[in-house]
């Protein structure tokens, strides 16, 4: 199997095969378990720990495990949970030596409100067997999939990977630079002088070979940042601004506001856990 571009995994078409509801399910009743099918382990609440393949983590309220065909998925049940256990294939069916891989098995969206909407569709249709109904578990299914795909975009992005294919040596060591440094305060003018270009050659050039303007990946890396900061944190505004290379909370309020679509004291109210 192989790893799969998040280009490519956007453009995959998700088929449900199966699915399966527990309200409250207290014990798995295996503890190791091997599918013939892609499985998503959806979680609405309580925790249980996994291990598929080298990877291993902790998922819980929110989360999204995907198990390849043909991998083993250990588990162990840590508080009761409430789940869709969905099996699935993506795209045409293929032998399970030749599927492809994301890039992690866990997806944790940010839109919570979007996630929750349709785990509640999901429950509403899971002992509907009708063709209307499993033409609207196969809408909501490739919704989950999308919300996976951008969890798994910004990963890649924020991990730097997506800017490792370039064959421009320059702008290669520009990112390798600006993931370095994107969270300090910096003048793109003066990097793209470092570089013998002028800003808008630099633009360009960046732009041909990453498929983002070098603004934009700052702007992705900050913002990223700065929404883990306010999840994981109790920092202030002013607090973040300083770690995430912006001059003050109030300047950051206005930028988040504006990239995100919401205010940052709204998106830490809402999507705290």
């Amino acid at each position: 199997m192989t790893q799969m571009s998040t280009s490519a995994l956007w453009s995959q078409t998700i088929r449900v095969v199966s699915h399966a509801y527990f309200e409250r399910k207290e014990m798995f009743e295996k503890n190791r378990d091997c599918y013939p099918c892609w499985v998503l382990f959806a979680v609405e609440s309580g925790k249980f720990y996994y291990r598929i393949g080298e990877e291993r983590g902790e998922a819980g309220a929110g989360d999204l495990v995907f198990c390849p065909p043909g991998f083993a998925f250990e588990r162990e049940m840590v508080a009761p949970l409430a789940l869709h256990y969905i099996g699935f294939e993506i795209g045409e069916s293929v032998a399970p030596s030749k599927e492809p891989l994301p890039p992690t098995f866990l997806a944790r969206s940010q839109d919570n409100k979007r996630l929750v909407s349709d785990f509640a569709y999901l429950r509403r249709l899971h002992l509907s067997s009708d063709p209307r109904s499993v033409m609207r578990k196969q809408m909501i299914l490739n919704d989950v999939w999308q919300l996976a795909c951008e969890v798994w975009e910004e990963e890649q992005l924020r991990d730097g990977l997506l800017l490792m294919d370039s064959v421009d040596a320059l702008m290669k060591l520009a990112a390798e630079w600006i993931y370095r440094n994107a969270y300090t305060p910096f003048s793109m003018r003066a990097l793209s002088d470092s570089l013998d270009l002028s800003p808008v050659q630099f633009t360009r050039r960046f732009r041909k070979s990453f498929r983002i303007a070098p603004s934009d990946y700052v702007r992705f890396l900050r913002m990223s940042k700065v929404a883990e900061l306010l999840l994981d944190t109790d920092m202030t505004l002013d607090q973040i601004a300083t770690c995430c290379g912006y001059e003050n909370g109030l300047y950051l309020s206005r930028v988040f506001s504006k990239n995100m679509g919401t205010s940052p004291s709204k998106y830490r109210d809402q999507n705290r856990l």
